[in-house]
């Protein structure tokens, strides 16, 4: 990715300062100079406390933040944040003002013409089950977290006005504004990704041709995605741009599957962030102290790209990799 400031973005449990983190890493072993800011610390382009009276003060001071980042930011570097882009706008325009969609929208395309000079990239981890994502970060956040964000999207701004309560209506909350913050995407003129489960058989064929590969019947692709252990695809501006599916049984073994990154975006790191992404998850799934066997079978020529993962090629002591083809 040839740019100089990269935004995670997503809903709370997605997996944002991961993701951060995990990019950030990556783009150190390739030499480059990367200062990562993950939410709630001191912060080049953003205030650590929201204690603004109204929202023209709040405005205009994180504005003159983004101008100062702009201008004085060190320009051989690339910067990683998280979330300052969407959640933060929105939650401050949306949850505490209750703004409509077009004010949210013109307060966010502000920010994002006064960082056009860095050529930025937003990654939205996309995760439409809600529930799911919020329930496995509970524990670690704590009743504190909950009561506290359960207030603050609820008492005030939006979910006051729509008479949202509880942990349900903090997920309402939550819903609506993912949906404003992917229309918000689309309608910007800003190099954005996202990374998703929800795979379509289309979006499957399609990256299956870009690859050369021969193309199985529709009906043999929708039972192969609804038989997939876990699935993500990667869209670049609302066209997939790459996929990866996974079977796996939760206890010793994962297999790669399918994992295709269309030509035109290779090398912008992709495939990389993919495979760290479904060993992020691979690894929340397991217990302490325990190991997991991933296994793959690699494209003659490809095992270069694989190695610098971690994999190893198999040898005479683990044995050859097989195959067998059935037809019908």
């Amino acid at each position: 990715m040839k740019t100089n400031l990269i935004i995670v973005e997503g809903l709370p449990g997605s997996g944002k300062s991961t993701t951060a983190a995990m990019i950030a890493e990556e783009l150190k072993k390739k030499g480059k100079t990367v200062l990562c800011f993950d939410e709630g610390e001191e912060h080049p382009a953003d205030y650590k406390d929201y204690d603004f009276p109204d929202f023209e003060t709040e405005r205009e001071k994180i504005l003159a933040k983004w101008r100062d980042f702009v201008r004085d930011r060190d320009r051989e570097a690339v910067y990683v944040f998280n979330c300052v882009f969407l959640q933060n706008p929105m939650c401050e325009t949306m949850m505490r003002f209750d703004m409509g969609y077009n004010r949210s929208r013109a307060y966010i395309a502000e920010i994002a013409e006064i960082i056009k000079p860095l050529d930025p990239v937003i990654v939205y981890i996309d995760r439409p089950d809600i529930r799911t994502a919020v329930d496995r970060v509970l524990d670690e956040r704590g009743s504190d977290w909950l009561n506290a964000v359960i207030d603050y999207h609820t008492a005030q701004g939006y979910g006051k006005r729509n008479g949202l309560s509880g942990y349900d209506g903090y997920l309402e909350c939550l819903a609506e504004r993912r949906r404003r913050e992917l229309d918000i995407l689309r309608s910007l003129d800003i190099g954005y990704f996202t990374v998703s489960e929800d795979i379509t058989a289309s979006e499957f064929m399609e990256l299956y041709v870009s690859a050369g590969w021969s193309c199985p019947p529709e009906e043999q692709i929708v039972t192969a995605i609804r038989g997939s252990t876990k699935s993500y695809v990667v869209r670049y501006r609302g066209k997939a741009a790459a996929m990866i599916n996974w079977l796996g049984d939760y206890g010793m073994h994962w297999f790669m599957k399918d994992f295709i990154v269309r030509k035109e975006f290779q090398g912008q790191m992709l495939g990389t962030l993919l495979c760290r992404y479904s060993e992020n998850y691979i690894r929340s799934m397991m217990k302490e102290h325990r190991k997991v066997c991933i296994d793959l079978r690699a494209f003659k020529g490809k095992e270069g790209f694989y190695r610098k993962l971690g994999y190893n090629i198999m040898s005479e002591e683990t044995g050859a990799g097989m195959e067998k083809m059935l037809e019908k």
